[in-house]
């Protein structure tokens, strides 16, 4: 299962998307924001959504985090400012 939600808060916008899958694990969640680094070296991917996306929303003044999503697998968080 995926469960997408939004939410605004304190002039910035959340956006969740949470899964039910088998998350990463917590030593591996900052790496995986890097560029060119993988969690799943079996799967195709270049390692560089995770690292872009992080860098867009900082650039704008949010950021991208990783952490457990009560589903059991992986919650994104993107936070992104509101415009004035």
């Amino acid at each position: 299962r995926i469960v997408v939600s939004s939410s605004v808060s304190d002039r910035m916008l959340l956006i969740e998307v949470d899964d039910d899958g088998p998350g990463i694990d917590a030593a591996m969640r900052e790496a995986v924001m890097r560029r060119g680094v993988r969690a799943d070296e079996s799967a195709p991917g270049s390692g560089l959504g995770l690292a872009i996306a992080r860098e867009l929303a900082e650039l704008y003044g949010g950021g991208v985090t990783l952490d457990s999503a009560p589903l059991g697998g992986l919650r994104a968080r993107l936070r992104l400012p509101l415009a004035d």
